[in-house]
């Protein structure tokens, strides 16, 4: 029995020596929730960069030549085909390898915000579809967040077969703590089975779909909203009796502020693109009924 622990501690010692001893595998990612994930997947095999740094919106970042050379260095690139994201893949072409990494994500519209017959459950295999239009925000659901993680472990074991099962490990567990995840935010939403939630820039679709709510946005298509427009959201909000309006970080709340003021309501803050994803969604959870807490 001696020999046989001893054994197992030499190999685990062993093993431990040739991890640390080994060349750690360089990626870039386009946006941080999506090099979070891929972290969690690669462990200390692997070293992520994320192309857009925390606070920032993809919609006014543009990488520089500095932090384009680090991208250069990687073995891959993964995106999730936002118009931001196609920039850089174009200025990486015949350099980097490009993993689109939502690729077996389902797209919903993006500016309805709402949601349609397909509810993606807890079998990924139903999140199934490879259309590149429609809404870029697929981060935003724990559901797809569990078909990433699988998409960078197939992708991180082409590059490194020999670690192959740690990475399907490292996956599979990550994918375990997002179905946790998603089984409690059901549970929790459950009551508000229906309700409507208004948000400045429509990130939140995916999001909305699973827990079957509704997305409503003052700004669509990137734009400004008119006078019309506001008009419009603010009867629209009155009628649903909100008293809570949620406004990204990456974006001017004015209008946000606007709307809150007419309806007698507040202003909260929520950011889509955090890294940190189990901890973004308790935020976004915890923050949405908040919000249906104090509406009607």
């Amino acid at each position: 029995m001696f020999r046989s622990r001893l054994f197992w501690t030499l190999v685990f010692l062993f093993s431990v020596l040739l991890l640390n001893g080994a060349e750690k595998i360089a990626v870039s990612a386009g946006l941080p929730p999506v090099a979070y994930i891929v972290r969690a997947v690669g462990g200390d095999l692997v070293t992520v960069n994320s192309m857009l740094p925390e606070g920032r919106s993809p919609h006014d970042h543009a990488p520089g030549p500095r932090e384009l050379r680090r991208a250069v260095k990687s073995k891959v690139f993964f995106t999730t085909n936002m118009l931001y994201e196609q920039r850089i893949t174009r200025a990486l072409k015949g350099k980097v390898r490009t993993v689109d990494i939502s690729k077996n994500i389902r797209r919903i519209p993006l500016e309805s915000g709402k949601h349609d017959h397909h509810h993606c459950g807890l079998d990924h295999h139903s999140c199934g579809g490879d259309s590149e239009s429609g809404d870029p925000h697929v981060w935003l659901s724990p559901v797809n967040c569990g078909v990433i993680a699988s998409a960078a472990a197939a992708e991180l074991s082409r590059i490194a077969p020999v670690h192959k099962a740690v990475f399907q490990k490292n996956a599979e567990q990550f994918a375990q703590k997002m179905r946790k995840l998603h089984e409690s935010m059901l549970k929790k939403f459950a009551p508000y089975k229906g309700r409507s939630f208004f948000v400045y820039h429509p990130a939140f679709g995916y999001f909305a779909q699973l827990y079957h709510l509704h997305q409503h946005a003052i700004e669509l298509g990137g734009r400004e909203a008119t006078p019309g427009r506001m008009s419009a959201v603010i009867k629209k909000a009155a009628a649903s009796g909100v008293k809570v309006i949620f406004v990204q970080k990456q974006f001017n709340p004015a209008s946000a502020r606007a709307l809150a003021s007419a309806i007698k309501g507040e202003v909260m803050e929520l950011d889509p693109l955090a890294a940190d994803v189990e901890k973004n969604f308790n935020m976004i959870c915890e923050a949405m009924l908040k919000g249906f807490s104090r509406g009607k």
